[in-house]
């Protein structure tokens, strides 16, 4: 069994935000975009690197088709999730990592999962209504959901037609009242980042 403190959800946004800017498929110039399919590898490079990092390990579309699972020696601890249209449409990856079934070694354990990860996108206009949402599905949830929301402007400077603005990190707790915490918000762009040495480039492309 992984220890209580051990790849905490702190933990994963943490190395989410540093792998999601360190590899970013795109630059600041107009010509080098990046479509959907660029931007689910680079989560799914992301999720792996984060895995390797506290000692997991990743299996990919695991336990019902999830997009990634990462598995202690004991069995599932963290389920993933990434959805490119987010949570306000049809799709139910939120339905998808309440209701995961837990793989354990030990047949017939009854083991939770740590917690859940669902990485998605929204205009920045819908931030709150994507909140309500995850409020109203997430009730009764057996784990808590660490829900990474990057906010997006539609703009014609980039070939996919949007301008990514803000990675917003929050925690959702398990049980009958659900409640959001706020982990850690950051600059969706590496380059917008004030004293890093992709902010640096950028000057010195300019």
């Amino acid at each position: 069994m992984l220890e209580e403190k051990w790849a905490s959800p702190e933990d994963f946004a943490t190395l989410f935000q540093y792998f999601w800017h360190r590899d970013f498929p795109m630059d600041t110039k107009k010509a080098i975009g990046a479509g959907r399919v660029d931007w689910t590898i680079h989560i799914g490079v992301v999720v792996r690197n984060i895995a390797d990092l506290m000692g997991l390990v990743t299996r990919f579309e695991e336990g019902g088709r999830k997009d990634a699972m990462l598995r202690s020696t004991e069995g599932d601890e963290i389920a993933v999730e990434w959805e490119w249209s987010g949570v306000l449409g049809k799709a139910n990856e939120l339905e998808k990592l309440k209701k995961h079934k837990v793989w354990s070694k030990e047949e017939g354990s009854k083991r939770l999962l740590k917690y859940a990860v669902l990485i998605t996108y929204t205009h920045t206009y819908n931030i709150d209504k994507v909140y309500e949402r995850v409020l109203t599905e997430w009730k009764e949830a057996p784990w808590p959901l660490l829900l990474i929301l990057i906010d997006v402007e539609k703009s014609k400077k980039f070939p996919m037609g949007k301008e990514f603005k803000n990675i917003q990190m929050s925690i959702f707790n398990e049980g009958e009242k659900v409640k959001r915490r706020e982990l850690r918000s950051a600059k969706a762009f590496p380059w917008e980042v004030a004293g890093t040495r992709w902010s640096y480039q950028l000057k010195n492309d300019k």
